[in-house]
């Protein structure tokens, strides 16, 4: 090593900056009304099987408990997490963590499902029964249950 490599501060790295999409206001506006639509959709599914369904519209991030849409038929209570995407719905555990403390709120209820749902672009609805709240899931296209798998399983 020489004496300029000793005396010369090093030079740090250059910060790499993760590549972000950058979304205009029109694009978000109909990546919103993308997921209205697939939650109004699956409450009108639900009430056209006999259960009373409804969509509980929170525009923001919040802590408190609450699901996309829960539905209730005879002693089962659902509470459902809503994704439409293109290829694969990723849910945090930190968003399944939420569907089973809403669920734990209703303790009438024998039978409590936390339900990821998830509607893909011309190529339908998939779901699948949450078991765990500690951990990450994900649903892609051809995986998981299909619609009247999933009323088979909650049923």
């Amino acid at each position: 090593m020489s004496l300029r490599e000793i005396a010369a501060p090093k030079k740090k790295a250059p910060f790499k900056k993760k590549y972000t999409r950058q979304l205009t206001a029109k694009q978000v506006r109909a990546m919103k009304k993308r997921g209205y639509d697939a939650e109004r959709e699956l409450v009108h599914m639900f009430r056209d099987v006999g259960y009373s369904a409804i969509r509980i519209p929170v525009s923001a991030p919040s802590k408190e408990p609450l699901p996309d849409v829960f539905a209730i038929k005879d002693d089962a209570i659902l509470s459902i997490e809503v994704k439409s995407q293109v290829r694969y719905a990723y849910y945090k555990s930190h968003q399944v963590v939420k569907l089973f403390e809403f669920l734990d709120m209703h303790k009438i209820y024998p039978r409590k499902y936390a339900v990821l749902a998830a509607k893909f672009k011309y190529k339908g609805w998939w779901f699948d029964v949450a078991e765990r709240s500690d951990r990450d899931y994900m649903i892609k296209i051809d995986q998981g249950m299909s619609w009247s798998e999933l009323l088979e399983k909650i049923s």
